[in-house]
């Protein structure tokens, strides 16, 4: 590593009791106080300079845009933010002060659009912060080092007194490239800065200031400033902001966007201008144009004595340059909760801000759309905020866990929970259905009954109860707690009801079910409603359904039977005789029936029909005329019909 040079305080015009101008034509600089002097520059029309004062010299005249004359001088220590000894190697230079306006600091902003600030350093003095603050100034940006082994005098009276008046804080360093050139040099210069100037949190990023070059190119100063931020990062955590004039930025780092585009965005151009808004180098700072403008280093502010620089933001909240601005989000209850189904829980959502303001953006992910989940802030300035659930009554009971991510300012923080919901819905019960089935008339019927439920956490178990011809409900024994069918006789002419309810898995019960009262209804085969085509014959029998039925032989021949009910059942006869039949039900072929059996079977139920309501149908029955026992018998019809 090369030796490092100290340099001491140089003073520079343009920070004490000096006056910012702007030049009404082109005028140009002199070495001194004379038309005849050797000329160094020409300021444009519209360029500003800083002078420290007038001063007597050779008599003038000119155009500038009238005839003007005298022989008052401006003494000139910058020109267009850069000073006269960085530009032209002079502490001072001369022009003809009938040339120039005095700049006045532009009124500031709308409050809707910037926070209005200073930048100071020991030229200023002592400073009354509370007049300053009150004046409605926002921040103070003060001068800490300078080179290696300079402090500023007042930098501790500054750090202090600042923050204690509520103005936000912020450090900056005078860069001296031109003392210590070298690498090392800039490390060594970032090293004695970060010692002096205490970054704490809250405090806004600290500044480069870069106003001398010394005899560094484009691509070493470039280079010297590479390793100042680097150093300053590596040792603070900090991206430093940095500051600089246009001029001074496209002449001596070659205008380039680098800086704002390898992690350091933030720009404090310094521009004195009248001008509603300064030019920003480097592409507008890679897109991302200006975050402070010094716009006049004329200005007056209540609580400091003389003049000062006057500084803008560029918007309203100083998070994004606030150094430790952070947050975090938390969950109430370490976010664990319980909810029922169909009920409805809050979490409690905190967030714990450090020197953050702006608003977060909150997110919650992770969970079925059946929970529910509400932020009562999806975005919110507040410290906290809350997330409701309310899981519908089919959310399955169970651990759902999810995330809650804040984002904000290019940060995104999570915090991670779980909602337990508890099974507290009844399974869903469909009432008992009963319906006719094949076997023998007797004396009572054959009907089956069966019944359903649903539940999230499972069923398990049923209950039935049935009622017959109004009396007392009688508990149905099931073959096993998950029957959900039964097999009964029923009596003609008796009345029934079934009534159902089931357990869940967690032990929720429902309520009874009750289902439609059924009567079960036997028609003979000459019932009203029942029409014969010809070829129908009468058979007389002890055995048979009423001591009578009809048959027929011959195919086509047919009988049909119009009857309301919400099930019905065709008796019939078997035997070595008999043949096969179809079966239309309201005009459609619903089944084929064979009556053969090698033994006759008096009063089968050999075809049925069910629907889950009540309603008018037709039956027909038509003979096959099966070869070698074409017989086909009508007994009886059965019903169950809704009493």
């Amino acid at each position: 590593m090369g030796a490092l040079l100290a340099i001491p305080l140089v003073v520079q015009p343009s920070l004490a009791a000096s006056t910012s101008y702007v030049a009404n034509c082109d005028a140009r600089l002199r070495t001194t106080t004379s038309t005849t002097a050797t000329i160094v520059d020409v300021v444009s029309s519209g360029g500003t300079v800083t002078a420290s004062g007038t001063v007597s010299g050779g008599s003038w005249s000119a155009d500038c845009p009238s005839t003007v004359s005298g022989s008052s001088w401006l003494a000139i220590t910058a020109v267009n933010g850069t000073s006269t000894s960085t530009l032209y190697g002079r502490s001072t230079v001369y022009a003809a002060a009938g040339l120039f306006s005095v700049v006045t600091a532009p009124p500031p902003p709308p409050p809707s659009n910037y926070l209005e600030g200073v930048d100071v350093s020991t030229w200023q003095g002592s400073i009354d912060y509370a007049q300053v603050r009150a004046s409605g100034r926002a921040f103070v940006i003060a001068k800490a080092t300078e080179g290696i082994g300079y402090t500023d005098p007042r930098w501790a009276t500054n750090r202090a007194n600042a923050p204690a008046a509520g103005l936000a804080l912020g450090a900056y360093h005078f860069a001296r490239p031109d003392g210590n050139s070298t690498l090392a040099g800039a490390r060594g210069e970032a090293d004695w800065f970060v010692s002096q100037m205490s970054l704490t949190g809250g405090m806004l990023v600290p500044a480069l200031d870069l106003e001398v070059h010394g005899t560094l190119s484009v691509s070493a100063l470039t280079a010297w400033v590479q390793a100042w931020l680097g150093e300053v990062y590596a040792k603070t955590g900090a991206r430093a902001m940095i500051y600089t004039s246009p001029s001074f930025w496209k002449t001596y780092l070659g205008d380039t966007a680098w800086f704002a585009q390898n992690g350091y965005p933030v720009l404090w151009i310094a521009h004195w201008t009248t001008n509603s808004s300064p030019t920003v180098p480097a592409s507008n700072w890679g897109g991302r144009s200006w975050t402070f403008w010094q716009y006049t280093s004329s200005g007056t502010v209540p609580g400091i004595g003389g003049s000062v620089d006057l500084d803008r933001y560029n918007g309203l909240d100083l998070t994004r340059v606030t150094f430790g601005a952070d947050f975090n989000v938390g969950l109430g209850g370490g976010g664990v909760a319980s909810v029922e189904q169909g009920a409805t829980v809050s979490v409690p959502v905190s967030i714990n801000r450090s020197w953050f303001t702006l608003p977060v953006a909150l997110t919650v992910s992770g969970l079925p759309s059946t929970l529910s989940p509400t932020l009562a802030a999806a975005s919110t300035t507040d410290g906290s905020t809350s997330i409701s659930f309310a899981p519908s009554t089919s959310t399955p009971a169970g651990t759902y866990p999810f995330t809650v991510t804040g984002t904000s300012n290019g940060l995104t923080r999570t915090a991670t929970g779980s909602i337990t919901v508890t099974d507290a819905m009844p399974p869903t019960v469909k009432a008992a259905l009963s319906g006719l089935v094949g076997g023998r008339l007797g004396s009572t019927v054959p009907v089956a009954t069966s019944w359903f439920a649903s539940d999230p956490s499972g069923i398990a178990s049923y209950g039935a109860q049935m009622e017959t011809n109004g009396g007392a409900w009688a508990t149905i024994g099931l073959p096993s707690p998950l029957t959900t069918s039964i097999s009964q006789g029923l009596r003609v002419g008796s009345t029934y009801a079934y009534a159902i309810r089931a357990t869940d898995g967690a032990g929720n019960t429902s309520g009874w079910a009750i289902g439609p009262v059924i009567k079960p209804v036997l028609d003979q085969q000459t019932a009203v409603g029942t029409t014969y085509s010809s070829g129908w014959t009468t058979a007389y029998s002890t055995s048979v359904s009423g001591g009578s039925m009809r048959y027929a032989t011959w195919a086509g021949a047919w009988v049909s039977y119009k009857f309301t009910a919400r099930s019905i059942g065709w008796v019939a006869y078997r035997g070595p005789t008999r043949g096969k039949a179809g079966v239309y039900v309201d005009g459609v072929l619903r089944a084929t029936v064979n009556l053969y059996s090698s033994t006759y079977v008096a009063q089968p139920i050999v075809f049925v029909a069910n629907w889950a309501t009540s309603g008018t149908h037709t039956l027909k029955i038509v003979v096959k005329g099966t070869a070698g026992h074409p017989r086909v018998d009508v007994d009886a019809f059965v019903r169950l019909v809704s009493a």
